[in-house]
Protein backbone atom coordinates (compact mmCIF):
# COMPACT_ATOMS: atom_id res chain seq x y z
CA UNK A 1 0.00 0.00 0.00
CA UNK A 2 1.32 3.38 -0.64
CA UNK A 3 1.61 6.15 2.12
CA UNK A 4 -0.53 8.70 -0.07
CA UNK A 5 -3.03 5.72 0.21
CA UNK A 6 -2.57 4.88 3.87
CA UNK A 7 -3.06 8.71 4.07
CA UNK A 8 -5.93 9.20 2.89
CA UNK A 9 -7.48 5.67 4.55
CA UNK A 10 -6.25 7.66 7.97
CA UNK A 11 -8.36 10.68 7.19
CA UNK A 12 -11.09 8.94 6.64
CA UNK A 13 -11.00 6.80 9.57
CA UNK A 14 -10.36 10.19 11.77
CA UNK A 15 -13.36 11.57 10.02
CA UNK A 16 -15.80 8.95 10.64
CA UNK A 17 -14.20 8.60 14.48
CA UNK A 18 -15.20 12.51 14.88
CA UNK A 19 -18.42 12.28 13.60
CA UNK A 20 -19.14 9.07 16.12
CA UNK A 21 -18.23 11.41 18.91
CA UNK A 22 -19.86 14.28 18.08
CA UNK A 23 -22.97 12.15 17.66
CA UNK A 24 -22.35 10.56 20.71
CA UNK A 25 -22.74 13.60 22.30
CA UNK A 26 -25.50 14.48 20.67
CA UNK A 27 -24.26 17.56 19.50
CA UNK A 28 -23.89 19.37 16.23
CA UNK A 29 -21.12 20.31 13.99
CA UNK A 30 -20.88 24.06 15.18
CA UNK A 31 -21.33 23.24 19.12
CA UNK A 32 -19.17 20.39 19.18
CA UNK A 33 -16.32 22.46 17.32
CA UNK A 34 -16.85 25.55 19.19
CA UNK A 35 -16.80 24.17 22.84
CA UNK A 36 -12.99 22.59 21.78
CA UNK A 37 -12.03 26.16 20.58
CA UNK A 38 -12.35 25.47 16.80
CA UNK A 39 -14.47 27.30 14.65
CA UNK A 40 -17.42 25.32 12.34
CA UNK A 41 -15.90 25.65 9.10
CA UNK A 42 -12.60 24.52 10.40
CA UNK A 43 -14.25 21.57 12.28
CA UNK A 44 -16.44 20.65 9.40
CA UNK A 45 -13.01 20.26 6.82
CA UNK A 46 -11.84 17.28 9.38
CA UNK A 47 -15.36 16.13 9.68
CA UNK A 48 -15.79 15.68 6.08
CA UNK A 49 -12.19 14.36 5.48
CA UNK A 50 -11.21 17.01 3.20
CA UNK A 51 -8.25 17.80 5.75
CA UNK A 52 -6.69 15.20 8.31
CA UNK A 53 -7.24 16.17 12.29
CA UNK A 54 -4.17 18.38 13.23
CA UNK A 55 -2.68 17.31 16.74
CA UNK A 56 -3.71 20.36 18.47
CA UNK A 57 -7.06 20.52 17.32
CA UNK A 58 -6.78 16.66 18.34
CA UNK A 59 -5.94 17.89 21.91
CA UNK A 60 -8.36 20.60 21.89
CA UNK A 61 -10.91 17.80 21.20
CA UNK A 62 -9.34 15.32 23.60
CA UNK A 63 -9.57 17.90 26.62
CA UNK A 64 -12.72 19.41 26.35
CA UNK A 65 -14.66 15.48 24.82
CA UNK A 66 -12.59 12.94 26.90
CA UNK A 67 -10.82 11.47 23.98
CA UNK A 68 -7.24 10.06 23.54
CA UNK A 69 -5.23 10.47 20.45
CA UNK A 70 -4.37 6.70 20.62
CA UNK A 71 -9.00 6.39 19.59
CA UNK A 72 -9.05 9.44 16.97
CA UNK A 73 -5.80 8.24 15.05
CA UNK A 74 -5.38 4.41 15.68
CA UNK A 75 -9.25 3.15 16.98
CA UNK A 76 -7.93 2.18 20.18
CA UNK A 77 -10.67 2.38 22.64
CA UNK A 78 -9.02 1.51 26.08
CA UNK A 79 -8.07 4.60 27.55
CA UNK A 80 -11.65 6.19 26.84
CA UNK A 81 -14.16 6.44 29.73
CA UNK A 82 -16.06 3.35 29.46
CA UNK A 83 -19.52 5.11 29.64
CA UNK A 84 -18.24 7.35 26.58
CA UNK A 85 -17.38 4.23 24.96
CA UNK A 86 -20.80 2.51 25.57
CA UNK A 87 -22.73 5.36 24.71
CA UNK A 88 -20.31 5.96 21.00
CA UNK A 89 -21.21 1.73 20.99
CA UNK A 90 -24.49 2.54 21.08
CA UNK A 91 -24.57 5.61 18.85
CA UNK A 92 -23.12 3.75 16.35
CA UNK A 93 -25.47 0.83 16.05
CA UNK A 94 -28.46 2.68 15.83
CA UNK A 95 -26.97 4.76 12.87
CA UNK A 96 -26.33 1.31 10.97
Amino acid sequence: MSKRASSNDLVVKVASRLVLARKAYGLDQQVFGRRAGLSQPQYNQFETGKRLLTLVAALQLCDEYNLTLDWLYRNDPSGLPSDLWLKMRDTQRNHK
